[in-house]
């Protein structure tokens, strides 16, 4: 009997610690519901302070959006204490909405994030976010985690948590599938410019894409792409939109998202020459 007791004992623990690994959830609706995770000690560092990931599911035909979220749409935002917290976005999808070129995600998402200022017994994350299917709909939820939640032994979503970290793109590494940037040029005249990126890979680049953000006063539709050598090298010609008033891209910086189209991206922030 005593084995018994203690073996129950045991899954209440088990469930108590699942219970509080999250927030409630949140509905929007009907068209997403949203809510803060957490994962255990064991995928924290001291350094980067607790990791939480911003978790969506959205109902069928409704996207959320990247952080640039294109010709349409609003990004997922969060901050606490009305300090903008550092999202690490997965690679997005690209969609068309209305017409119009968006990146964003569809059906579920974790956006993982680290807490860095805990202070008190609990901290609270606010997230501000656009969804959009016939009609664009922007919410603003408020979560609410525990220090306990944020100093748990286990999480059930620690798998879940690793699994989208590994969707996002690389800022130090290749990503283990030998992406690089070998070359940015900009082409044309100020109004119709062009970004040309010269990029390889160690394997077939025949699915590759590339993402270019310069800020929010430029756009860049879907690159047009040319595979050269032995399909490992692509060049991408990216047309840039700036609207009303022309902008001059030479000497900006350039953020270059490169996926092989096969799992792997790269996040490369580069300067564009001045000549």
């Amino acid at each position: 009997m005593r084995s018994i007791v203690l073996l129950l004992s045991g899954i209440y623990v088990f469930a108590s610690s699942a219970i509080a690994a999250e927030t409630p959830w949140h509905e929007h609706l009907d068209m997403v519901r949203s809510r803060i995770v957490v994962t255990s000690n064991d995928m924290q560092d001291a350094d980067t302070g607790p990791l939480l990931a911003w978790e969506a599911v959205l109902a069928p035909g409704w996207k959320t959006y990247w952080r640039s979220p294109g010709e349409a749409g609003l990004p997922v935002r969060l901050s606490q204490n009305e300090e903008e917290i550092e999202i690490m976005y997965p690679m997005p999808e690209r969609f068309e909405l209305f017409g119009l070129e968006t990146y964003g995600y569809s059906h579920s998402v974790m956006l993982p994030f680290h807490l860095k200022n805990v202070e008190g017994e609990s901290a609270t994350v606010q997230a501000s976010f656009m969804v959009c299917k016939d009609i664009c709909v922007p919410f603003d939820a408020s979560y609410t985690v525990t220090l306990s939640d944020l100093n748990a032994d286990f999480s059930p979503h620690d798998i879940r948590v690793a699994a989208w970290m590994k969707k996002v793109p690389e800022k130090d590494t290749d990503d283990g599938a030998g992406l690089a940037i070998d070359a940015v040029r900009v082409t044309g005249p100020v109004g119709r410019q062009r970004i040309i990126v010269d990029a390889r890979a160690d394997t077939q680049l025949d699915g590759a894409d590339m993402l270019a953000e310069v800020n929010d006063m430029v756009h860049f539709g879907a690159p047009t792409m040319k595979l050269m050598g032995d399909g490992t090298q692509v060049r991408f010609v990216l047309v840039a939109q700036t609207g009303k008033k022309a902008m001059d891209l030479r000497g900006q910086s350039v953020r270059l998202t490169f996926t092989d189209g096969k799992g792997h991206a790269i996040d490369r922030l580069v300067p564009l020459p001045k000549k």
